[in-house]
């Protein structure tokens, strides 16, 4: 897929959320696909490339503001692209994970130690704390309540081979956030830091991350500068004894060049850890095999994989909302 063919998919997928953020996808030409072409491929993403502008202070609201930043900015646009990170960090990508998390924690007689890879605030190293409710053509059930608030409530639609609800409340002794740029999610500016890679028009959505903001900060975890695969050692090794160590990915390892994604897989077999994952469908390679044959990465109800320790489960959305469960958990 070309840079042209990302953006105008993305416009297309992002249109009915956010008009502003489509209308600058739409807006791009060949000055902006040349300015993208200096930046490595996992720097290109629409996401990182509008948060970036934003922060430049071109307004969404404006469809012309990016070709116009390309063209008066261009060297701070590109060197911004060259370090920046996407820290939107959504808690809607917990609805697919709590599932999981909570089969895993089920399965073992000691509490979980979370390692976040990628998680900015650590919005979504609180799974215990979300109520989950799976809603289908057959009613809504229960998957999983948060013993204690503050909490999230969080409503997927599903479809497919449905998990079982949890039967007990998920039990996590420990977190860890592993970032290259870690938020403290008591940082008076955690939220404006962590909004900048939300649509403007996205205020529910921005309301969802402020609950989650104040059930992580009752919560926080141990948070560690560093990146995939280079660091995940140091993440795992600073879980304390007496725990189940489960890594977690969220919307992370398309930022992580291909050669280092396979070295991360490759380092959490080495450790023999639980691994989950909710990753753009066929990113990696391995759980992409696992897939049936009608998945269609090209359907926008598709565009990422759930998978526990490299096996695929279901399939989402991009913003894990719509779950087709593919096999049993």
């Amino acid at each position: 897929m070309t840079t042209r063919q990302r953006y105008a998919a993305y416009a297309d997928r992002i249109a009915a959320v956010s008009p502003s953020y489509a209308a600058w996808a739409r807006s791009l030409d060949d000055d902006l696909v040349a300015l993208l072409d200096q930046v490595p491929p996992t720097r290109r993403q629409p996401e990182l490339l509008f948060a970036v502008a934003r922060r430049l202070g071109a307004d969404p609201a404006d469809p012309a503001a990016l070709r116009a930043l390309g063209r008066e900015a261009r060297p701070a646009l590109v060197a911004a692209l060259a370090t920046a990170t996407v820290q939107a960090n959504d808690p809607r990508r917990l609805g697919p994970v709590v599932p999981l998390v909570a089969a895993v924690a089920g399965s073992v007689d000691r509490p979980l130690g979370l390692v976040d890879v990628g998680a900015a605030a650590g919005l979504c190293s609180i799974p215990d704390r979300v109520t989950l409710d799976h809603r289908s053509d057959e009613g809504t059930v229960r998957m999983h309540t948060a013993p204690e608030d503050p909490s999230v409530h969080l409503t997927v639609d599903v479809r497919g081979v449905l998990p079982q609800p949890a039967t007990v409340p998920i039990r996590i002794a420990a977190r860890v956030a592993l970032d290259p740029h870690p938020i403290d999610p008591a940082g008076p500016d955690a939220l404006d830091r962590l909004v900048q890679a939300v649509p403007p028009e996205a205020l529910d959505r921005i309301a969802l991350m402020r609950t989650a903001l104040s059930a992580t900060r009752a919560v926080p975890p141990v948070r560690i500068t560093g990146r995939v695969p280079d660091d995940l050692d140091a993440a795992l090794d600073a879980l304390p004894d007496g725990c189940e160590p489960l890594v977690l990915t969220t919307g992370t390892l398309v930022y992580v060049p291909g050669a280092q994604r396979q070295r991360f897989v490759d380092r959490v077999r080495e450790r023999g850890v639980r691994w989950i994952a909710l990753e753009r469908t066929g990113i990696l390679d391995d759980v992409a095999a696992t897939l049936p044959a009608d998945v269609d990465p090209t359907d926008p109800a598709a565009f990422a994989t759930l998978s526990l320790d490299g096996r695929a489960l279901a399939v989402s959305d991009a913003f894990g909302t719509v779950v087709r469960w593919l096999r049993a958990v």
